[in-house]
């Protein structure tokens, strides 16, 4: 799910970007409250970027941004790169309020074990709340951890359905939410508990239930046994389990500005906001043809 809004400031905007969550395109029109690069003169113009919902937390308060598509359908003709930077892992947030809670924090903190959780989500009534997987990736992201932790806890064949309902990715099923609003729900007493990000729970200060590398998304080194979970959502199109990451490239002919922004996102002090707000930092990695990054932007890359 992405978010769509336009601002615009003279004196502090920036590019046209693009900026990635699991294969969404991040675009929007966006202005800084940080200090942009010192070096040369200052950017101007009114900068376009797209960002997933999960990222409003940090966009709200450094870029001010909106709307989005998908990166990889723009090869070649709009762009032929992207940069991976950073990454985050599902985990469950909770309602203290709940009946559940006393269960959930004592999960949480580790006084009983983690696969405690998922018969807790099986009860009737439970309410739960998730995204839509045929739009967004949050939401399938949490059908594979549920289809892992099914595995990991040596759970009933039956626990994925019970938990989720089925057809699994129905975008009518009760417990789909827009991710925008999602949180919101769970704020105001609604939900039992919900797919969150680590980096919004952590955020937005919610209780939550970290989960282990081997369901929650998070570790590279386990892409293998993530891609084990699968989902077929609308246009039967088959989705596979991946690590969590974030990719950033520029839409279009780079100009100062745009090639300005993704520098300093992927500089020292762009980095350090994006670690403050609980996401992973991972070694910035070139896909697709470095020649046609620029050297502003390479330069942050190899240092």
């Amino acid at each position: 799910m992405l978010n769509h809004r336009s601002v615009t400031r003279a004196a502090r905007a920036w590019p046209l970007v693009a900026v990635a969550t699991a294969g969404l395109v991040l675009t929007a029109c966006s202005s800084s409250s940080t200090s942009p690069p010192s070096s040369g003169s200052q950017p101007k113009g009114t900068a376009n970027v797209a960002y997933a919902a999960s990222l409003e937390y940090l966009n709200e308060n450094v870029f001010q941004a909106v709307g989005g598509d998908n990166v990889t359908p723009l090869f070649p003709k709009f762009t032929k790169w992207y940069v991976q930077y950073a990454g985050t892992q599902i985990a469950v947030a909770y309602n203290p309020g709940s009946k559940y809670g006393p269960q959930f924090a004592a999960i949480a903190s580790g006084t009983k074990p983690i696969c405690d959780l998922f018969p807790i989500m099986e009860k009737q009534g439970f309410l739960l709340g998730r995204t839509d997987p045929n739009t967004d990736p949050q939401g399938r992201s949490f059908i594979y951890m549920i289809e892992l932790a099914q595995n990991y806890c040596h759970l009933p064949a039956d626990t994925v359905t019970k938990i989720l309902g089925s057809p699994l990715n129905s975008a009518s099923s009760p417990q789909v939410f827009a991710e925008t609003s999602l949180l919101a729900h769970l704020q105001a007493g609604q939900l039992d508990a919900s797919s969150a990000y680590l980096s919004q729970a952590r955020q937005l200060h919610l209780h939550y239930i970290a989960l282990p590398p081997a369901i929650n998304l998070g570790d590279s080194a386990m892409a293998n046994q993530y891609h084990n979970a699968s989902i077929t959502i609308t246009g039967n199109v088959t989705k596979h389990g991946s690590p969590l990451a974030y990719v950033m490239t520029i839409i279009g002919k780079p100009a100062s500005a745009s090639t300005a922004f993704v520098a300093y996102a992927l500089s020292p002090a762009g980095r350090a906001l994006y670690q403050r707000e609980g996401y992973n930092l991972l070694p910035p990695t070139i896909t697709g043809d470095a020649s046609a990054v620029p050297a502003a932007v390479k330069a942050e890359i190899t240092g």
